[in-house]
């Protein structure tokens, strides 16, 4: 792991005592890590190791263009200006075109094999066991908002990190006779940070969450960005209410020119993660909802300490609470053995394992979580440092 220190208010990994975390467990929520099974690792075939940092970045960056799906209108219309053939997630009968900013949301009660991995979803659309609509008595529900590595793309169902995570904190509630709890997984492949906000809106709130955890990976700093890029130039887009502050401070009218768009946009990409970050943390505080946020890391693609930094003070700033860094919970490990594929930075199932003991220690250790008890005398806002 990285020695290089957090920001105040930021948690780290690190190894906790058995006896401290059950000590917190006690609390409302009770964190702890039940068993789970692997899945073969990969084997030394695959190159992530092999590749140099613009291999990785001209990787990285086709991916995303895949996923971003600028062959398609809000209204599920083709752009003339598109690719012609359409990304394989979108193209799928997984997804289901809807007509807001979304794009598209996860088909309901589906089950397919996908990237070679079985999927399954609900009757909510979610990558996900049955839920009822309607919450439990006696349940603690929390809702994951996230893109491709939150949903488990390229593992099986139950082998992400979100179902591991929800039978862990399920195992250690039991123990100590606490509620029942429930991680419902609203990620899609392929959402920005303000997509993300608007399946919230939509959909997560009619779940009546207890909380809301928000994954974010380095993509984040200029996803919306790019995808508002596309839609702007194809004559879309200019009205979502959530970037309209970037667009006026780009001084971008419709007609302007792709070149136009493209500079004043990329000038103002930080200000339009800002601005989702900074409202999706207000649409939770408005609702009285604890919302976490968890930077993840990417199979072999480390993140430099300006992104980190970057991504961390920004979320610590818009108000998330707690603000969880994982981001090194791959270091010293070898790519090849928790990639999903050749040239692919998913996390294997392997991966997600190493993803959730890490999530479910950071929250178990702890001090001053609002949704379980007071903070220790001395404690600054929570906060966990090395």
């Amino acid at each position: 792991m990285s020695a290089t220190p957090r920001p105040a208010g930021a948690i780290s990994t690190g190894t906790r005592s058995l006896r401290r975390q059950f000590a917190l467990a006690a609390a409302l929520l009770c964190w702890g890590l039940a068993p789970d099974s692997f899945r073969p690792g990969v084997t030394d075939s695959f190159l992530l190791a092999g590749k140099n940092s613009v291999d990785l970045d001209r990787m990285e960056a086709g991916y995303y263009e895949h996923l971003l799906d600028t062959g398609r209108r809000l209204d599920g219309q083709s752009l003339a200006s598109a690719p012609a053939k359409p990304p394989p997630f979108k193209a799928t009968d997984l997804a289901q075109p809807v007509e807001d900013m979304r794009e598209c949301v996860l088909t309901p009660s589906f089950t397919t094999i996908f990237q070679q991995a079985h999927w399954t979803t609900n009757a909510l659309g979610l990558r996900d066991q049955e839920y009822d609509a309607e919450k439990p008595e006696g349940t603690v529900r929390a809702v994951l908002i996230g893109d491709s590595i939150g949903v488990g793309w390229g593992v099986h169902d139950g082998e992400g990190f979100e179902p591991r995570l929800e039978q862990a904190l399920n195992a250690r509630s039991t123990v100590v006779g606490g509620p029942r709890i429930e991680i419902l997984n609203l990620c899609v492949p392929g959402y920005s940070p303000g997509q993300r906000r608007e399946h919230l809106e939509r959909l997560g709130w009619l779940l009546a969450p207890d909380l809301v955890i928000v994954q974010a990976t380095a993509a984040d700093l200029d996803w919306d960005e790019r995808r508002l890029r596309r839609l702007m130039t194809a004559g879309f887009g200019w009205d979502i209410p959530i970037y309209q502050d970037a667009i006026n401070s780009a001084g971008l009218k419709p007609g302007a020119s792709a070149r136009q768009i493209k500079n004043g946009l990329e000038s103002e990409r930080f200000r339009i993660l800002s601005d989702v970050y900074q409202t999706l943390a207000a649409d939770c505080r408005g609702r009285g909802v604890p919302v976490a946020w968890i930077l993840l890391p990417r199979v072999g693609r480390s993140l430099s300490e300006s992104e980190r930094r970057s991504l961390v003070d920004l979320a610590i700033a818009s108000g998330f609470d707690p603000v969880i860094d994982l981001s090194d919970a791959f270091d010293g490990l070898d790519p090849n053995l928790l990639a999903i594929g050749p040239d692919d930075y998913h996390p294997n199932a392997e991966g997600h394992a190493i993803l959730a003991r890490h999530l479910e220690e950071a929250l178990a250790d702890r001090p001053g979580v609002p949704w379980t008890q007071p903070s220790r005398p001395g404690s600054a806002g929570g906060a966990v440092h090395r």
